[in-house]
């Protein structure tokens, strides 16, 4: 083999690979290396990490560990192999080995970074928060620009409880920290459901690639059972195993078929093996890559997906992204959008999920009627264990919050302190979840002048033993953004009732949708103020928690929170109500929006590099949508409008859209449609009132110059960046009637334009031919609204230059005041 360089042996092992040839890929390395006089000898190490790699792939460890130390000792500052080499380690089990393997390697700073990652990953996984901690600070001090590494290094702080979470560190604002605190994180740190779908779309747009093969068929199938395969990583003891497994259990056989598609680590647990008994058939994709579990989902010919992962550790949502079922549905798991168009509903009900927040999920809402948490009604509750046993006070009113940690926020600890302080006799009981976040919550406690000793840690106990310790409690402070969900319902059944705030999103207002689905809706609070006082009064009049333990004991069988049965048949019908609607033959009336735009880009450069190019790419499936791009353009915006509008073959519906606009909404065509039934004309933002010599919708005269118009004349938002999911500015409540629009976006239906005579003034090639042209349209007695539409501009706009001078004194001209 002396006349054989290495390149070509790797070709060849390449192209074995390919073929899934893996041994013979190995034997080519093998026999080349047995060749030491090969003219390539130097590079001995590079065949034996390739090597080391086929030989993981095959499974066979303690030979991929060998190949990769005989790489190491041929060039020590090979880092790459010595992350395999941990890698290989941490896969044995030995993770000891692992982190001393990276601990030793010699390595440029990539490789630093790459070391310490993996460190860090393996003493978060072993709950060693403090020396994960310092790890990736010591990524970040060596490469900030990080993005999973900030993510994780945020989380740790959360479970750690060290506040505050959003600190800089290593020159990294709060805001950029903010931006990359990754999908979990999120949820936990803001209220504010438009910056958790900045997030979470930031971190989809960073993993999930786009424009994958759509697999199923639009339409959908012609099955007689509907077939509902349920998506998951969690059948085994997980809370989502533990809500729902009586729901597989109880779907209807004669009208559904139940698949288990799954992931999931198998515990050899007795909840496992009653989810798998529920199913009628159990799909297990571990060995399976997402493309071919994907596959294998458009074989079974699944009607339903519905992934009960979403965004949490382990969740395989590339598969999702090939769209491998014509309903794909979000439940449980994740309570957030999972920021994907590719997913159709989340299931909800009307009180976790109001109105307003359809504009920051990407997934329609798919109302359950009574509640969207499903329950088991069989969970069997231990034998009431005693306070001493648990290490409780006897005579002390005992509030509890048994979240996992990272839930906890100083603004609702600090409440919680208020009321420990106003309630001398009591105590707070909590879970020990780490030892790092026991000892800050104690320091925080005595911060806030309470004695340390009164808050309590409760250990790990066997699931039944668990719900019967809720009953020593007597009452559970919910935490906020993110509510409890599993432990409010776990309490609700132990007969503990469960004091709670809402907030602006899913996740702040589960807690909620459960008082409201027991029957105690007295217990939600509208504001921290009455939650506070409500909990204090509770304590001094414990003859109403009495009265609450009592009603959920003798009556929580009888309302919809624990009726199983109900929730199945809400479910399943909700599932053929939309089933029937995806396979209804398309009305010929469904109208077809023509998004019209201009750009100096050529094709090329619009389609891979604006924002609108971009934008339309995440669109292409909705097949009601189509474009008509102006490219390399000279001429004026309203020229190439009013072409569209003049044409017989434009689209029923008109946007008129600038290039630097990202579109950040995937119900675009469906927000257009719904706007244009309430008005005429539509934009994302517009001023209610016009001054005499209003310059611009947001902008009246002052003195000599510009002031920006009072906010109780504005409606709409719009979002600014450089990147889609900008940071949006709120203007005002929209829909709104207005009398002018922005003009980034304007739509409008094409037939009510013509039969109207309105159309753009071409004097106006770029400024005021928004203002104009909303002028026209009210001359005309056409109606002018905003409508929410998510939206990122580029642009901040180009007031004052002199080709806006010149535009303002040419619509003063035709127009005057």
């Amino acid at each position: 083999m002396k006349s054989i360089p290495l390149a070509s042996v790797m070709e060849q092992a390449q192209q074995l690979e390919n073929q899934n040839q893996l041994i013979n890929a190995v034997e080519i390395y093998q026999a080349w290396l047995a060749n030491a006089n090969s003219e390539d000898a130097h590079l001995r190490y590079v065949a034996f990490y390739n090597m080391g790699r086929l030989l993981r792939l095959l499974g066979q460890l303690p030979q991929s560990i060998a190949a990769y130390q005989s790489a190491l000792q041929l060039k020590p500052d090979f880092y790459q192999a010595a992350v395999n080499l941990g890698l290989a380690f941490e896969a044995t089990g030995d993770t000891q080995k692992a982190l001393d393997t990276w601990q030793r390697a010699m390595q440029p700073i990539e490789a630093q970074t790459l070391l310490l990652n993996h460190s860090g990953r393996v003493h978060e996984n072993a709950r060693r928060y403090d020396q994960a901690q310092m790890l990736l600070k010591r990524s970040l001090m060596a490469n900030p620009e990080q993005a999973d590494v900030i993510q994780h290094y945020l989380h740790i702080q959360q479970k750690m409880c060290q506040w505050p979470i959003l600190e800089a560190v290593a020159g990294i604002s709060e805001q950029k920290l903010l931006d990359h605190c990754g999908p979990l994180g999120v949820l936990a740190l803001t209220d504010d459901p438009a910056v958790q779908l900045r997030v979470i779309s930031s971190w989809v747009e960073r993993k999930i690639p786009r424009n994958l093969p759509r697999l199923s068929p639009a339409t959908g199938y012609r099955h007689d059972k509907l077939r509902i395969g349920y998506l998951s990583g969690d059948f085994c003891w997980h809370a989502v195993s533990i809500l729902a497994v009586e729901l597989f259990e109880l779907h209807d056989r004669q009208h559904f078929e139940i698949y288990a598609i799954d992931y999931s680590v198998d515990d050899g647990g007795a909840l496992r093996q009653r989810v798998l008994r529920a199913m009628d058939r159990h799909v297990p994709i571990h060995d399976l890559s997402d493309l071919q579990a994907a596959q294998a989902i458009r074989e079974l010919e699944i009607d339903v997906l519905i992934d009960l992962t979403g965004l949490t550790s382990g969740a395989r949502v590339t598969l999702l992204a090939y769209k491998p079922a014509p309903i794909q549905v979000s439940y449980l798991g994740f309570v957030g959008t999972l920021g994907m168009p590719e997913i159709d509903y989340i299931l909800a009900d009307q009180f976790v999920f109001p109105k307003a927040l359809a504009q920051h999920f990407m997934e329609k809402p798919l109302y359950l009627p009574d509640v969207y948490q499903v329950n088991d009604s069989q969970r069997v509750i231990g034998e009431t264990p005693s306070r001493a046993a648990c290490g409780l006070p006897e005579d002390c009113f005992v509030y509890c919050s048994f979240n996992g940690s990272y839930k906890i926020n100083p603004d609702v600890f600090a409440v919680w302190m208020r009321i420990l302080n106003r309630v001398p006799n009591s105590v707070l009981w909590l879970v020990a979840d780490n030892e790092i976040a026991k000892a800050n919550l104690h320091n925080q406690a005595k911060k806030h002048g309470i004695d340390s000793e009164r808050l309590i840690f409760a250990q790990k106990v066997a699931p039944m033993e668990y719900l019967a310790r809720y009953r020593l409690a007597d009452l559970l402070l919910d935490t906020s953004p993110y509510n409890a969900g599993t432990t409010a319902s776990d309490a609700l059944w132990a007969d503990l009732p469960v004091l709670t705030c809402p907030g602006n999103t899913f996740a702040s207002r589960m807690a909620g949708s459960l008082l409201n689905a027991v029957g105690l809706p007295e217990l939600i609070m509208p504001n921290w103020h009455a939650y506070e006082e409500r909990a204090v009064m509770l304590a001094q009049q414990p003859q109403h928690i009495a009265n609450y333990k009592a009603y959920l004991r003798s009556h929580k069988l009888e309302t919809p929170l624990f009726d199983s049965k109900r929730f199945a048949r809400s479910l399943e019908q909700a599932l053929l109500d939309v089933y029937a609607q995806l396979t209804l033959p398309k009305r010929e009336a469904d109208p077809i929006i023509e998004i019209v735009s201009a750009t100096l880009k050529t094709e090329d450069d619009f389609w891979n590099h604006s924002a609108l190019g971009l934008s339309l790419k995440r669109l292409q499936q909705d097949k009601r949508l189509r474009t008509h791009i102006t490219y390399q353009n000279r001429l004026g915006l309203p020229e190439i409008y009013n072409r569209r509008i003049q044409v017989d073959d434009a689209a029923d519906y008109l946007v008129f859209v600038h290039d630097d606009v990202w579109i950040d909404d995937f119900f675009l065509v469906n927000r257009v449609i719904e706007g244009l039934q309430s008005y005429d004309i539509i934009g994302v933002a517009g001023n209610k009132r016009r001054q005499p010599y209003q310059p611009s919708w947001a902008f009246v005269q002052h003195g000599g110059g510009l002031k920006v118009d009072t906010p109780e004349n504005f409606s709409g938002s719009v979002a600014h960046g450089n990147e889609a999911f900008g940071q949006i500015n709120i203007y005002g409540p929209a829909p709104a009637a207005c009398e002018l629009l922005d003009g980034l976006f304007l739509a409008a239906s094409k037939d009510t334009l013509r039969k109207h005579g309105v159309l753009f003034d071409q004097r106006f090639n770029f400024h005021f031919y928004d203002l104009d042209f909303c002028r026209s349209a009210a001359n005309f007695g056409l109606k002018i609204g905003t409508w929410p539409i998510c939206l990122t501009h580029r642009s901040g706009g180009a007031f004052a230059t002199p080709e806006w001078e010149s535009g303002r004194t040419l619509y003063f001209d035709k127009w005057g005041s």
